[in-house]
């Protein structure tokens, strides 16, 4: 790992948290400047910022946050605990922009960037923490510098956990140790490929193990990126917005492009069920590739498998029941209970994208 790119477990936080929409940290150091005098004698940290999902045109929800003893409240503050999460942290020392070459925070986030692109290693989902550790009281004074930590959640560890916690849940030792062979030290390797590589053979190997597909998915399920917060958010207030009509939810889902895929209710059998098409990944690059074996690799999410779809390497269905875990989590805001998501196509097996099924909970239709 890279001198100035630090790996760590950061410990749980109680913040005050109030949320904004801004266009970038210009915009974030003068609100959080603006509010610190109000937190003056109940600070028990740096304050920071949390961005809450991708930008949608060109502004970003963000969550800013101060860290304050538990059971602290404030009227127009959201009390909330931040989890405890393994990181990945970069400190950029100086102005946010404006400055010599080398010298701004985009510089210094480029060198995580091609950190990221060299090791390969999985990132998660939970909001980037932009930690301000220095320099709010510089804002508009013309001379601004900060000591800003950047920190970005590391998956790997989290994906691994739930693999090795459903595996070992569901056969005996001498069994569970034949899978996870190698687990110990890979997420301390930082090495995206090595990973790829354990895992898809550690799926082989569960595969073997385990005969039955839905007792496969289940494990996988689990293993899901779980901070859906942007897409639970906008699914809720879809759900609302159709009257808690399912038919209603689903074609307003599709006609505006809320969640990006495509979602279609079919009635025809015994048992309704909810089909979603994955969206692309990597819209542009996909629309470009004129290359099947490229498309699909510009289309999928996981950079644990995406290079074996390009290489034509073989890896087993089962890994996509992974992807099935993010819609178990997310239907979940509209059913009220974790539903069967099941595995239709995948893009492993030469789907032109990865279709799953949702086992509609009886009375909802």
């Amino acid at each position: 790992m890279q001198s100035d790119i630090a790996c760590k477990t950061v410990e749980s936080i109680h913040v005050l948290v109030t949320r904004r929409v801004l266009t970038g940290q210009a915009e974030v150091v003068q609100e959080l400047a603006a509010l610190l005098p109000t937190f003056s004698d109940l600070l028990i940290g740096p304050p920071m910022a949390m961005a809450m999902g991708f930008p949608r045109d060109g502004k970003t929800d963000y969550d800013l946050a101060f860290p304050v003893s538990s059971g602290t409240e404030m009227e127009g503050f959201e009390a909330k605990e931040l989890p405890s999460l393994p990181m990945f942290s970069v400190t950029h020392r100086g102005p946010l922009q404006d400055a010599d070459e080398g010298e701004n925070l985009a510089d210094t986030w480029e060198g995580f960037v091609e950190f990221i692109r060299k090791t390969g290693v999985l990132l998660g989902d939970d909001p980037q923490r932009f930690i301000y550790h220095e320099g709010l009281d510089s804002v508009g004074s013309g001379q601004e510098r900060f000591v800003l930590e950047v920190q970005y959640a590391y998956h790997l560890p989290m994906w691994l956990e739930a693999f090795e916690q459903g595996v070992r849940n569901s056969l005996s030792e001498d069994r569970a140790a034949h899978v996870l062979e190698g687990v110990e030290e890979l997420a301390a390797a930082y090495d995206g490929s090595q990973a790829a590589e354990w895992v898809q053979a550690a799926v082989e190997k569960l595969d073997q193990e385990v005969p039955d597909e839905r007792s496969r998915a289940c494990i996988l399920n689990g293993c899901a990126h779980h901070y859906i917060v942007q897409s639970a958010e906008i699914l809720k207030q879809a759900w609302e917005a159709s009257g808690h009509n399912l038919r209603k939810l689903v074609a307003k889902l599709t006609d505006e492009s809320l969640l990006g895929g495509r979602y279609w209710l079919d009635e025809s059998g015994s048992e309704p069920l909810l089909y979603i098409e994955r969206r692309p990944a990597r819209l542009d690059a996909y629309e470009q590739a004129t290359d099947p074996r490229e498309k699909r690799y510009q289309a999928c999410f996981c950079p644990l498998v995406r290079d074996a779809i390009r290489e034509g390497k073989h890896v087993s269905r089962t890994f996509c029941h992974c992807s099935g875990g993010w819609y178990v989590q997310e239907w979940e805001v509209v059913f009220g209970e974790k539903p069967r998501v099941d595995l239709v196509k995948t893009m492993l097996e030469g789907a032109d994208a990865c279709l799953f099924t949702v086992s509609i909970p009886p009375g909802f239709l």
